[in-house]
């Protein structure tokens, strides 16, 4: 018997380290388990004609909220050329409204729902002892008599069971992807998580045992895709105790952190963290409270502000700041105040303004009506409209969530855009709507990949808010500043071309 388990790869981190877990868990079974990626730009015909000549028995497409339509293209095509294949699919994207999707995709013999090992080594242990029990197969999903029977979910994974996916699978020196608990303490309404959400973590010492070997590889980065990484304050502090202690120069550590829960203690160990060592992503959220009510999040606001200022003030932290748009009861004004607020905690280091998607298995979905929510029927299911912000107040939030990545959701421009906040008294919110205006009118969003072209544009733009200042020195000053972030952010090749160019934008 021959498996595939495939994918086509996209911007979930998730979905590689899942299908690691399920190639580690089948691999040392009778079965000639092969594992695939296939990259965004692979045509759909050369992936069909990869899968349909592999002569497989059995290809398990692994979907999330990017590529389920992509894998629905190719899978169908598969069943067509070669009947015989028994299709499965699994991931968070189809393991609710599970019958839904196989109606609608009658090619799909069989879904692997929620955490997706014991259900696949169950049913592969099934099928080579030739019981075929699936009725009793918790986590499946299958076909039967022309009907669709659907399983409950299984028990959580104990996640100390499953092994180490880099046994398998080698770690690069480039980025890893990594987890140390299943279940989330994350219960907003927006967030997707199965019935049983309990966290459950792996022990510290196979965490530090395991961190030793990527430090030991050398590792460009270890993203923990933890949600949230310090749900237990005290594990967390020694996890960070042995990365600092134990740096090796090279490798640095990206952790989802609830804001609200760090203490005094564990910041004053951060700050003794390699400059950049560790990179936290905050998700604000918001700063209202009566959003915050709304989406479930118990957060003490005033205390995740005044822990994230504690945290910037280091320095030596790399803390990206994230507010989210589109969210129940906010207005626009909301949520520029919201944005105000981050932008002015954040000092410098990288701000994000992320999209709301509606996904499946969230309480918001269940309540979409409540709120007038209007989303895309098709992955992702971002938001179009709510009752509290129209479509063009949406649209108007997307171009200045591009603008803001533009400019600092790298950190670039750190000095440049403080310095025109200051000399012209501009709101953060007010001042990105502006220069997104000001990029849309001149027809400038083409130019927007480059960082050279970023300074211009926003030297050309400031030119005109300085106008009303009567001042000329603080315009060339501001010339000079934007300058010198330029030289931290391009090469000195880059910085030569640019000044044989100059500031022309055109």
């Amino acid at each position: 018997m021959k498996l595939l388990l495939t994918t086509i790869k996209s911007d979930n981190k998730r979905t590689d380290l899942e299908l690691k877990y399920l190639f580690s868990v089948v691999t040392d079974s009778p079965v000639d388990v092969q594992l695939k990626s296939y990259e965004r730009t692979d045509l759909y015909a050369d992936i069909f004609e990869d899968i349909a000549t592999g002569q497989y028995n059995m290809v398990y497409f692994h979907a999330n909220d990017e590529n389920e339509a992509k894998l629905r293209h190719v899978a169908e095509m598969v069943k067509k050329a070669v009947p015989s294949i028994a299709v499965l699919f699994g991931g968070m994207q189809v393991s609710f409204e599970t019958r839904r999707f196989m109606k609608e995709c009658p090619f799909v013999d069989y879904v692997i729902r929620g955490e997706g090992e014991s259900v696949l080594f169950n049913f592969l242990k099934s099928l080579l002892d030739y019981e075929f029990d699936f009725e009793n197969i918790a986590g499946l999903a299958y076909r039967e008599n022309d009907q669709i029977v659907v399983n409950p979910y299984d028990a959580p994974v104990d996640v100390e069971s499953l092994p180490f996916p880099y046994e398998r699978f080698e770690a690069g020196k480039g980025t890893v992807y990594y987890e140390t608990i299943r279940g989330t303490s994350d219960r907003t309404v927006y967030s997707q998580h199965l019935p049983d959400a309990r966290v459950r973590a792996l022990s510290l010492g196979r965490v530090c045992t395991e961190l030793r070997y990527f430090l030991a590889k050398e590792v460009s980065r270890v993203v923990f895709l933890d949600r949230f990484f310090n749900f237990n304050s005290e594990r967390a502090y020694r996890i960070f105790e042995y990365i600092i202690n134990n740096d090796n120069g090279v490798t640095s550590f990206e952790f989802n952190v609830n804001g609200d829960e760090l203490d005094e203690e564990t910041i004053r160990l951060l700050s003794e963290a390699r400059s950049g060592q560790i990179i936290f992503n905050i998700d604000i959220a918001s700063t209202n409270a009566e959003v915050l009510a709304a989406i479930g999040r118990g957060e003490n606001i005033y205390r995740l502000m005044y822990n994230t200022t504690k945290l910037l003030q280091a320095g030596n932290i790399v803390t990206e700041i994230h507010v989210k748009a589109g969210l129940p009861l906010e207005t626009e004004a909301m949520f520029a105040r919201s944005f105000n607020k981050a932008f002015g905690m954040a000092e410098g280091m990288p701000v994000h303004i992320d999209g709301l998607y509606i996904s499946k298995g969230t309480d918001l979905r269940a309540d979409s009506n409540a709120y007038g929510y209007v989303f895309a029927y098709d992955s992702p299911y971002e938001v179009i409209a709510t009752s509290h912000m129209t479509a063009e107040e949406m649209l108007r939030i997307r171009g200045i969530a591009r603008t803001v990545e533009s400019y600092v959701g790298d950190g670039g421009f750190k000095k440049s855009i403080p310095r025109v906040l200051n000399d012209t008294g501009i709101k953060p919110y007010d001042l990105f709507s502006r220069l997104s205006s000001f990029i849309t009118k001149k027809g400038l969003g083409s130019k927007t990949r480059k960082k050279e072209h970023l300074a211009r544009i926003l030297f050309a733009f400031a030119g005109g808010l300085y106008d009303d200042l009567a001042d000329p020195v603080k315009l060339d000053i501001l010339k000079d500043v934007i300058y010198a972030d330029l030289e931290t952010m391009i090469s000195e090749d880059a910085i030569k071309k640019f000044d044989k160019k100059g500031w022309d934008i055109d």
